[in-house]
């Protein structure tokens, strides 16, 4: 029975080319009786069978464990590497160092790695930061003693350098302040879990453990969580979850990105006020038009007002000529273009024709005269000219049909 059962296990286990390669070199051995006219007996025939196998049974099962054994190598670096394990260049934190020791030992198992070797196949994936703390631990150990040391071992050893006390400790006081953020329940939950292994004397013994995750949830869960009694801290955390749903879909509790009453009443009350205000805005245009017809006469013109210039605070006397003040023994302003007196070159227009001819400009506006009219007595900026140049006119009617036929006089 043991034969047959390992029989069917290789039969299970290895591939079929190479089991018809093996049962065929056998069965070719086989010396078939010599044919006889007549018929052979069902029950002859089996005997021959059966003693024919027993015979090659044995080296036949021989040959099949030889190649079973052949066929589970070793694990070496070749094996490990086409996992592709998780690499660690040591700036990661704690957590990222965590995670790592996760990742690997899981690449372990799978490529079922020695523990003889896990430290040399482990170092390979180091990086960066990493690589140079462990090139200092072989130059300082040396590399035989470094690599014959066993997983546990570098795994204290890289707690040690990567998570000093300091950073323990504020994982610790992180770890004590850790609370469930309303519906967060699973940032809480994986939060409790990633400092639970990096501080696990906050969280031994198991009565410690489920204690410590129940005081993160909140009021009403803290209530209901330790009123079950639950036995493991998976027990605990499906618990949870189930009542952190629950009061999602009352709205008593909000994940990220959910709109709270709060928010809503905020995002609703701009949008009514914004529609009352445009209501007031259509009424009050719709009063602003209203029809009116052009005056029969229409006020005189009123000469502009000169423009109010603020008081002179200077000692200079005001100059009769140019209204402006400057000392007596001083000429008047005078245009750096053209040369005459009355303007200054922001608002020269003859500078090229002064320029072409000189002659012809001085004749048209002698010194001392007004730059606009010629006057010689006033300058440019109170000549009544153009102080008394009427503004332009110009009004808006709003009208119907009816009032365009009523006023014959009125153009389009």
């Amino acid at each position: 029975m043991t034969i047959i059962l390992a029989f069917i296990r290789f039969v299970s286990s290895h591939s079929f080319r190479l089991i018809l390669s093996l049962v065929s070199s056998h069965v070719s051995s086989f010396r078939m009786p010599p044919r006889r006219d007549n018929q052979m007996a069902n029950a002859e025939l089996a005997e021959i069978i059966a003693q024919q196998m027993a015979a090659a049974f044995p080296n036949l099962y021989a040959q099949m464990i030889q190649a079973t054994n052949n066929n589970n190598t070793p694990c070496n670096f070749k094996n490990f590497n086409s996992a592709n394990p998780l690499k660690f260049s040591g700036s990661e934190g704690a957590t990222g160092l965590l995670q790592w020791f996760e990742s690997i030992e899981n690449t372990f198992r799978h490529v079922q790695c020695p523990e003889n070797r896990k430290v040399e196949f482990s170092s390979s994936v180091f990086q960066k930061r990493a690589l140079t703390w462990w090139n200092g631990v072989m130059r300082d150990r040396g590399a035989e003693v470094a690599l014959a040391q066993t997983w546990a071992e570098l795994r204290a050893l890289k707690m040690k350098e990567l998570c000093p006390r300091h950073e323990l400790r504020a994982l610790e006081r992180e770890f004590d302040d850790l609370k469930q953020d309303s519906g967060e329940h699973r940032a809480y939950t994986d939060r409790y879990e990633e400092l639970s292994l990096l501080c696990p004397a906050m969280v031994t013994p198991l009565d410690k453990a489920i204690e410590k995750y129940i005081d993160g949830l909140p009021d009403v869960g803290q209530d209901i969580v330790t009123g079950s009694n639950p036995t493991t801290v998976r027990q605990a955390i499906e618990l949870a979850a189930t009542l952190t749903k629950s009061r999602i879909r009352k709205r008593k509790l909000f994940r990220k990105g959910d709109l709270r009453p709060s928010d809503k009443t905020a995002h609703v009350e701009p949008k009514e006020e914004n529609a009352e205000v445009s209501k007031k805005k259509k009424r009050k245009a719709s009063q602003n038009y209203a029809v009116t017809a052009q005056d029969k006469q229409v006020a005189p013109n009123q000469p502009a007002q000169p423009r109010k210039r603020q008081n002179y605070v200077g000692t200079a006397p005001l100059c009769n000529k140019c209204n402006r003040h400057h000392p007596e023994q001083e000429q008047c302003h005078k245009c750096n273009h053209c040369g005459r007196l009355g303007h200054l070159i922001n608002v020269c227009r003859y500078a090229n024709q002064a320029a072409a001819n000189p002659a012809a400009v001085q004749a048209r506006f002698p010194p001392g005269s007004c730059y606009n009219c010629g006057d010689l007595t006033h300058y440019r900026n109170n000549c009544p000219r153009l102080v008394n140049i009427p503004p332009a006119r110009g009004r808006v009617f709003n009208i119907n049909e009816a009032n365009m036929n009523n006023d014959a006089t009125l153009n389009i």
